[in-house]
């Protein structure tokens, strides 16, 4: 038993680095690319430290995947009581990981806009990190899935705008 613990344990805080390998990579990479923006175009030194930062979002979403399939297949075998709260939270994180694994692939094969992508990713790994933190409390599918959306609309309209400003400086100069 205590060896089982042991591995629950080990394999969450796999889950948990890896949820915070994201969202710190997720917010670096979007202020390399607003900085790198700065004067109308990335160079080639810039377009390799983003190409390095989204290697390491691609590699923490995977790592965080695996790490969730794994510790719901403990959580699944072993004695444990399912609360449907427990559940709802398991199977929302899951979904939002899916959800970053398909803009992801969506976005690299260019169909889906950057900003929308940029959006979706930033909140989606910001909320991964939040629930493992604890700091955000899934209770409902329905109403959890109604804010995610919300808050992605409200990042992209802030990147949008975000964008727009550097436009606009860019071309004074």
């Amino acid at each position: 038993m205590m060896s089982l613990f042991v591995i629950i344990a080990a394999v969450s805080v796999v889950h948990t680095l890896s949820a915070f390998l994201g969202v710190a990579s997720i917010t670096v990479a979007q202020w390399q690319y607003f900085r790198a923006r700065r004067d109308g175009h990335i160079d080639e030194g810039e377009h390799a430290h983003l190409v390095t930062l989204f290697f390491s979002v691609r590699y923490a979403l995977v790592t965080f995947i695996i790490a969730h399939l794994i510790l719901g297949l403990i959580l699944l075998t072993t004695a444990h009581v399912f609360t449907e709260k427990f559940i709802t939270m398991y199977l929302f994180e899951l979904g939002v990981a899916v959800v970053l694994a398909v803009t992801s692939w969506l976005r690299f094969h260019g169909r889906i806009p950057f900003w929308a992508g940029s959006a979706i990713a930033f909140v989606g790994w910001w909320y991964l990190a939040e629930i493992d933190l604890g700091y955000l409390v899934i209770t409902g599918g329905i109403s959890s899935t109604v804010g995610f959306i919300a808050n992605i609309i409200i990042i992209a309209g802030l990147f949008g705008v975000a964008h727009w400003m550097l436009d606009k400086i860019v071309q004074r100069a």
